[in-house]
C-alpha cells in the first residue's frame, strides 16, 4: 500500500504539471494576440486629459508589461515545480491575468 505523503504528493505533482502546461500554453497563444492590441494601445490616450486618468494609464502600463509578467510567471512557475513547490505555481500562473483583469475593471469602472 501507498502511503499517502507519497500519493498525495504524486498526485500534486500531477496536478500542477498539467496546469502549467494548460495556462502557459494560453499564455503563449495570447502574446501574438497581445501584439495587436499593444499598437493600439496609444489610442487610450486620444481623448482631452486622459493622460491624468489614473485607470487608463494603469491598463496601458498594465499591457506594455504583459509580455515580461508572462516571462517571469513562466519561469518562476517552472522554478517553483522543480523545488516541488507545487501550491506556488498556482499564485504565480495567475498573475499576469490578474493584473490585466484589475486594469481592465477599473478602467470599466471609473470610465465614462
Amino acid at each position: 500500500m501507498l502511503d499517502t505523503s507519497i500519493a498525495t504528493s504524486t498526485y500534486g505533482r500531477r496536478v500542477s504539471f498539467i496546469v502549467n502546461i494548460v495556462i502557459h500554453s494560453l499564455y503563449i497563444v495570447s502574446l501574438p494576440v497581445w501584439y495587436f492590441v499593444s499598437m493600439f494601445s496609444p489610442m487610450l490616450f486620444d481623448a482631452p486629459g486622459s493622460e491624468r486618468y489614473l485607470p487608463v494609464v494603469a491598463f496601458y502600463y498594465a499591457l506594455q508589461c504583459y509580455p515580461y509578467m508572462v516571462f517571469v510567471a513562466i519561469v518562476l512557475a517552472w522554478l517553483f515545480y522543480r523545488k516541488e513547490n507545487y501550491r506556488m505555481t498556482y499564485p504565480v500562473n495567475a498573475f499576469p491575468a490578474v493584473i490585466v483583469s484589475i486594469c481592465t475593471g477599473l478602467m470599466l469602472l471609473f470610465g465614462e
